[in-house]
C-alpha cells in the first residue's frame, strides 16, 4: 500500500543557517555552502499575543517551519519529534526537586508532546485531526510513513512537521543534538498546481548505505540531529532530482524513498 505515488506540494527547513528562504534554497540546491548562522527568536506572527508569550523555542521551531509550508485550515498534520520539549522537561524536573515542588501552569501546559499541535490549531484556525509521535533516532522515517498512510487512507492533504531542538545543559549527557532542526513536507494524493515532485516509499530489510546530503557541507546538520536525516530528501525535491533516498528506520530496517518526476 505504501508504495503508491504521493505528491509533495511544498517543503521547508529551519536550522541555523537555513532560516532565510532564498539563502536556504541556494544551499539545498548546492549553489552555496552551509554556514551555522544563529536562529532568530522565530516569533509566531499568526498567534494572538497571549498565546505567543507562552510559546517555547521548540514550539516556535515547529510553528515557523509549518508557516513556511503554507497549509490550509483543512490540512491534517503529523508532528514528529524524538524528544519533544526537553527544556520543559528540565524545568519541571528541577521544580519537582525543590522543597515546594511547585510547577507553573504554563510549564505543565507546554509539557505534553502535542503542545505544538494546539498552538498551530490556534494560529491557523485548523479543525482537522493531528497526531504527535516519537520514534527516537528514527522519528523522521516514522513521521513520513504515518503521513503517507494518512494521505492514502483519509484522502486528505497532510503536513508532516518534524523537529528537535538542542538539549539543555543538564540533560545533554543523556541526549545530545548539535543543532536545532525542523523539516516540513506538504503531501497529497493527487497532483496540484504547486506540486514540486512525487515520492513512493517501501520498508527494506536488506540494508544499504544511508544517503548522505548532496551538499556535503550539510552533513554536519544531518548527523547532528535525528530530524536532519530527512535533509537529502528535501535536497532532492528542491533540485527536482530523480533519485533514491535511504533513511534509517526501526528494528534494523531502512526506509527507501524513491523521488520521482512530477
Amino acid at each position: 500500500m505504501l508504495d503508491k505515488n504521493i505528491y509533495i506540494n511544498n517543503v521547508s527547513v529551519i536550522a541555523p543557517g537555513l532560516e532565510d528562504i532564498e539563502n536556504s534554497e541556494e544551499i539545498l540546491k548546492g549553489n552555496l555552502d552551509w554556514l551555522p548562522v544563529e536562529l532568530s527568536r522565530m516569533i509566531p506572527s499568526a498567534l494572538p499575543a497571549n498565546e505567543a508569550r507562552r510559546t517555547t523555542t521548540v514550539i516556535r521551531l515547529a510553528l515557523k517551519v509549518s508557516e513556511l509550508a503554507k497549509t490550509t485550515p483543512k490540512t491534517s498534520v503529523v508532528f514528529a519529534s524524538s524528544e519533544g520539549d526537553l527544556d520543559i522537561t528540565d524545568k519541571i524536573c528541577k521544580a519537582l526537586a525543590t522543597k515546594d515542588k511547585m510547577v507553573s501552569p504554563t510549564l505543565f501546559h507546554n509539557s505534553v508532546h502535542n503542545a505544538p499541535a494546539g498552538y498551530l490549531s490556534i494560529s491557523n484556525n485548523m479543525k482537522t485531526p493531528s497526531i504527535s509521535l516519537s520514534a527516537g533516532n528514527n522519528t523522521f522515517s516514522a513521521g513520513l510513513i504515518e503521513s503517507i498512510s494518512q494521505v492514502l487512507v483519509e484522502d486528505n492533504d497532510v503536513l508532516l512537521v518534524a523537529y528537535d531542538n538542542i538539549t539543555p545543559e543538564d540533560l545533554d549527557e543523556f541526549r545530545h543534538f548539535d543543532y536545532p532542526v525542523a523539516i516540513a513536507l506538504l503531501l497529497s494524493k493527487s497532483k496540484q498546481a504547486d506540486t514540486i515532485g512525487s515520492i513512493n516509499i517501501s520498508v527494506e530489510s536488506q540494508l544499504s548505505n544511508v544517503t548522505p546530503c548532496f551538499n556535503r557541507s550539510l552533513e554536519v546538520v544531518r548527523n547532528g540531529n535525528p530530524i536532519g536525516l530527512g535533509l537529502p530528501l528535501i535536497e532532492a525535491l528542491v533540485r527536482r532530482k530523480k533519485t533514491k533516498i535511504t533513511i534509517p528506520y526501526l528494528n534494523q530496517k531502512q526506509l527507501l524513498v524513491r523521488v520521482n518526476d512530477v
